[in-house]
Parts: C-alpha cells; sequence; structure tokens
C-alpha cells in the first residue's frame, strides 16, 4: 500500500472515531468531485459517510477558512489541513477567527500535489481514481482504466514547487509521516524579475492583468486572512471602490485587498487557484510578502503562533526610518 492511501486509511479510521465518541461533530476533508480531476469539500457528520473521505494528489483546496461557518455552532470540527493550509488555520487563530477549543487539526503531510489540467487532459471524466501514489520522480494515478504516470517535474502543482513545509506545522492528529522541509530556492525569483522591469513595463503588465478581472470577489472570499465582518468592497458608504468593472476600479481592488493582507498573507495559493480569469494574485502578495521579510526579517505569516503579524505588533527594533 503506498504511502497516500496508508493517509486515507488512517484518516478514516480517524474522522470514524472521532465521529463515534463524540468529540467532533463534523469532519471537513476531501471528496471526489464531479469529475476524475476534481477533488471537492467534503463536510461529514456521520460515521457511514466516512469512507467518502480521500487522500490523493488533487487534493488541492486549502479547507480551513470553511471554520468560520461552524465557529458559532455546538460542538467540534475536525479539519484536515496540509503544511500549506496549516498556517492558514494559525491565522484564523491569532485574528480571533476560531476558536482552538473548538477545532481538531487533522494534519497530513504533504509531498506535492498534481496539476488537476493535466489530469483531466488523460483521464476520461467519468473514472474513479481507486489508488494514488508520490514519488520523487512521478505521480501515479489508478483508475479501471489502467495506471497512469505523470513525470513529477512537468505536473507538480506550481504552488508546490516553492513549498516551505510539507508538514503542517500546527496539528492534533499527525496522520502521515513528517515530511522534512527541503529548500525549493528562491521564491522570490519571478517577483525580482518583475521588479526590474521598467516603471512602465510593470504598469502595463498589471494593467493587462486587472483588465480582465471579473470582479466576482472568489479571491476575497477564498482568502484566510479576509475575515471582516463587513467588507470595505460591500460597503456602499463610504464608497471606496465603484461596482463598475473597469481597469481603475479593478486595480483599486486589486490594490487595497493586498494592502489589506499584507503581513497577514500565508501564501496558500488560493487565490491563484479560484481565479476564473487565471490573474497571478499570488505575484502581487509575493511582492508585499518580499518586502515584508527584508524589512522585518520575519517568516511566512502562519508558520508560528508565537510570531505575531509584523504590521499588526510593535517591537523597539521596528524599522523607524520614515519617523
Amino acid at each position: 500500500m503506498s504511502e497516500l492511501m496508508k493517509i486515507q486509511e488512517n484518516l478514516r479510521q480517524t474522522a470514524r472515531k472521532l465521529l463515534a465518541d463524540g468529540e467532533a461533530s463534523l469532519v471537513i476533508g476531501y471528496a471526489p468531485g464531479s469529475e476524475v480531476s476534481r477533488v471537492v469539500p467534503a463536510f461529514i457528520s456521520r460515521e457511514d459517510e466516512v469512507d467518502r473521505l480521500v487522500w490523493n494528489p488533487l487534493c488541492i483546496n486549502n479547507l480551513a477558512k470553511y471554520l468560520l461557518d461552524y465557529r458559532h455552532e455546538p460542538g467540534k470540527v475536525a479539519v484536515v489541513v496540509k503544511g500549506c493550509d496549516s498556517r492558514a488555520i494559525i491565522r484564523l487563530l491569532q485574528d480571533n477567527q476560531i476558536s482552538r477549543e473548538k477545532v481538531i487539526i487533522l494534519g497530513i503531510p504533504c509531498p506535492g500535489l498534481i496539476n488537476p489540467d493535466l489530469v483531466a487532459a488523460r483521464l476520461d471524466p467519468g473514472a474513479q481514481i481507486t489508488v494514488a501514489a508520490v514519488s520523487e520522480q512521478d505521480f501515479s494515478l489508478q483508475t479501471g482504466e489502467g495506471t497512469f504516470t505523470f513525470a513529477r517535474d512537468e505536473a507538480l502543482l506550481k504552488k508546490c514547487r516553492d513549498c516551505e513545509q510539507h508538514t503542517p506545522v500546527i496539528a492534533d492528529f499527525m496522520l502521515g509521516e513528517e515530511i522534512p522541509p527541503n529548500d525549493p530556492g528562491d521564491p522570490f525569483v519571478a517577483v525580482k524579475t518583475l521588479e526590474e522591469l521598467p516603471v512602465e513595463e510593470r504598469s502595463a503588465y498589471w494593467d493587462k492583468q486587472f483588465s480582465r478581472c471579473l470582479r466576482c470577489y472568489a479571491c476575497r472570499n477564498v482568502c484566510p486572512a479576509c475575515t471582516c465582518r463587513e467588507c470595505v468592497f460591500d460597503q456602499a458608504e463610504p464608497c471606496w471602490v465603484a461596482k463598475a468593472n473597469n481597469l481603475s476600479e479593478n486595480t483599486a481592488f486589486h490594490l487595497i485587498r493586498a494592502f489589506h493582507v499584507a503581513g497577514r498573507c500565508v501564501d496558500c495559493g488560493e487565490c491563484d487557484r479560484v481565479c476564473p480569469v487565471n490573474i497571478p494574485l499570488s505575484l502581487l502578495n509575493r511582492k508585499i510578502l518580499k518586502d515584508i521579510k527584508d524589512l522585518f526579517n520575519v517568516p511566512t505569516p502562519g508558520t508560528s503562533l508565537e510570531e505575531l503579524p509584523p504590521l499588526g505588533a510593535f517591537t523597539n527594533s521596528d524599522p523607524d526610518e520614515f519617523m
């Protein structure tokens, strides 16, 4: 049995026990979607539903923000988190959005995820993945039609190429063997490349991106750092950003949102995943993340529960050149 299948079985056993013992009233995990390349969030409240839970290289969604929907419900909620997702848990805890006593964290060490577009291009949409495995060389997915192999170098999801933590930084149950951190190299190569362009070219680049924005707010809705009771973009008075969809208003929306999550963005990549027009929003957020790391010499937000957001705390060593 592959390591992924062992984790899947461990997940099901743990979820079943939590529900049976009444320790959790709900388990948030992953289940197969409508197509073979899609894995969707699953909300399991009964023992007979537990076998719907899966763990494979298509479990991309960050499930942490769903906790906000259940924070006022009775009982505890168990949630499955990968390394990058676990930083979002810490983000929510530090922002006092969830109570630690009401959350059971099911940590899964993640060796990296596969690009679902490549899976969709090769596998029958109606197929079901029965066995999954990951090695240093490839991803392997088995269905009723056979075993399909994808070279890791080509198929590894973009955000996983710069992974900081394969193993969750916070967990109540660790469902697999810990994976030591690796050196992904400089995560800000793309940011630095853009920084080196002349101002006119940088402006043209972002104009091209923001002009395609639909203002669907999917990036805001999925972001674990966007948790205001009333979002500034939903306010009628004062009107910070008009509802009109044009380059000026779109640019204002994205820049305001980027500054609102500055120092709090956990670099989970969800904004990129959900954008229907593929705007590289993580590139914008990583630019600010790079500057904050340079200024304050801090780790990626959410890495440690004790490390407060640099723009949400004060120390005597903070830069004060502006004073």
